[in-house]
């Protein structure tokens, strides 16, 4: 199990490679895809707020069940985390956007789908997942999206931010270029 929870902390960095490097667009499907922005360079996602979810509070989780084995909802918390990535990467974002494809969908749905898979079989075998372990894994898997991925996106949200996706990250939805982008400032 232990080795499955590492190879899900893998997977999640290959996913983030998806998301914001190859294709990449994510942050441009999010912000104007999803939420319409009128600013979707730095809104309401922006490159800071990105870091501070993608470092700082996903790392810790992901790392969590490599560290430590027990309690199991720990790691369920991880591996519903990354079947959901499947859900939002291949259904909620391109359905929003009207798009067919959500960057982030291949990497949750062949390394997080079947690596939670193999993760809650092992697991079981050892020993046997009962509800409550199901149900604090849910819990907890909501409140880290909760408090690591809608908050952050409340509290560091900034249309003025000087933070901005580059052009490869907005991908096809690029809008015209922002004052700070034709004048070189930051």
């Amino acid at each position: 199990t232990r080795l499955l929870s590492a190879a899900n902390l893998l997977a999640l960095l290959a996913h983030q490679y998806e998301e914001y490097v190859d294709p990449g667009y994510f942050p441009g499907q999010f912000n104007r895809g999803m939420f319409k922005s009128d600013s979707p360079r730095n809104y309401p996602l922006n490159p800071q707020t990105a870091m501070v979810i993608n470092t700082a509070l996903a790392y810790p989780f992901y790392v969590g069940p490599v560290i430590f084995r027990r309690p199991k909802w720990l790691s369920l918390a991880a591996v519903i985390l990354g079947w959901s990535q499947a859900v939002l990467h291949g259904i909620v974002l391109p359905r929003r956007s009207g798009a067919s494809y959500g960057p982030g969908f291949l990497t949750a749905l062949l390394l997080h789908v079947p690596i939670g898979i193999a993760y809650v079989k092992a697991l079981n075998n050892e020993d046997p997942i009962c509800a409550r372990d199901w149900a604090n894994g849910v819990g907890c898997a909501v409140v880290s999206t909760v408090g690591g991925l809608v908050l952050p996106n409340l509290a560091m949200r900034d249309k003025n931010s000087p933070y901005e996706f580059t052009e490869a990250q907005m991908g096809p939805y690029d809008v015209e270029p922002t004052p700070r982008q034709l004048t070189g400032s930051r």
